[in-house]
């Protein structure tokens, strides 16, 4: 697994209190590269500067747009960042919609939130890995097919200059 730790985790949340508890109990976990937003139009104007983010911890109620909208916006731009919901909501139609769209998983904030965090980020590295890992398969049995093939196609020929 790659170093965890050097996830980009950008935290969209227009509570302070929520992206300051959140950004801290990331930062005492280990994670370097956190960075909070406050809104998700400012979330969205960072997306696609110089850096992007590996992983983003988006609230349901942003006060200028919803996270459902961030959340399609973050697909549009980059189907492979992780979204992780999180919400006082306990509104299954608003899971089950950012489910859809995309996220990774919803979270309820409760007074476990912070667990949850931890718990669903050690989930999604479990999946990354796993992703990572197939990917690195699917290109071995690529090369593999070819030269396969190739052995197959200069064999044919040989035997066919071999016959003439």
């Amino acid at each position: 697994m790659a170093n965890k730790f050097e996830s980009k985790i950008y935290i969209v949340d227009d509570d302070p209190f929520c992206l300051a508890t959140y950004d801290k109990h990331l930062r005492s976990q280990g994670y370097e590269h956190v960075q909070c937003f406050l809104s998700g139009a400012d979330f969205l104007s960072e997306l696609g500067r110089d850096s992007e983010p590996d992983i983003v911890l988006l609230d349901h109620d942003l006060g200028d747009m919803t996270g459902l909208e961030v959340l399609k916006e973050i697909k549009r731009f980059n189907n492979n960042i992780f979204v992780i919901f999180a919400s006082s909501r306990q509104q299954s139609e608003i899971a089950n919609e950012s489910l859809k769209n995309g996220a990774f998983d919803y979270i309820i904030k409760d007074d476990s939130v912070l667990e949850h965090i931890s718990t669903t980020l050690n989930k999604l590295f479990i999946v990354q890995d796993y992703l990572k890992r197939k990917r690195l398969n699917n290109r071995f049995f690529l090369f593999f097919g070819v030269v396969l093939a190739s052995c197959s196609l200069f064999s044919y020929l040989y035997e066919v200059l071999r016959s003439s």
